[in-house]
């Protein structure tokens, strides 16, 4: 029997590390033990039907691609600052979901507080979806996120669903 030895990217072992690192990235813990099971569970009291779990996969695959930076190349301040803009197909490519569903999807996450802002962005005659993740977010002891003013965002989903 032969051996082989397999070669592994050394990772950081600790967060400041791994913060400084290029290519990682932190998220709220919060958002997977509480938010996110919060949202499903009301959806699905719902729409029992729902397949509300995809907004966690969609919530990961916009967090990938947040513009972190805040200077252009020529030193001009970036508008794109803070905000995820991939492309619908994209979105596919790594989650599988259905481009039909993005909508849905993002409309839970933004009535959530989850989505900052939602915009749609031209270039001509080209359109491009921006979204701004809200990053880091304050979670409350029963799940919903906390507006700067203290209060819970409480979601309306009669217009969503």
């Amino acid at each position: 029997m032969t051996q082989q030895t397999v070669m592994y990217k050394e990772q950081p072992s600790d967060k400041k590390d791994l913060l400084e690192s290029e290519g990682y990235e932190m998220f709220n813990r919060e958002l997977m033990r509480k938010v996110f099971p919060r949202i499903i569970g009301e959806i699905k009291q719902q729409k029992p039907s729902a397949k509300t779990g995809d907004i966690i996969p969609f919530y990961f695959a916009l967090l990938s691609y947040i513009d972190g930076n805040r200077l252009r190349a020529d030193g001009n301040e970036n508008m794109r600052y803070g905000y995820s803009f991939p492309s619908q197909n994209r979105i596919y490519e790594m989650t599988g979901i259905n481009q039909k569903r993005h909508k849905l999807l993002t409309d839970i996450l933004h009535a959530n507080g989850i989505l900052a802002d939602v915009r749609d962005y031209y270039e001509g005659t080209k359109r491009y979806k921006w979204y701004k993740p809200s990053f880091c977010p304050r979670v409350s002891d029963d799940g919903y996120l906390v507006d700067e003013n203290g209060a819970k965002i409480i979601p309306n989903y009669d217009e969503i669903l």
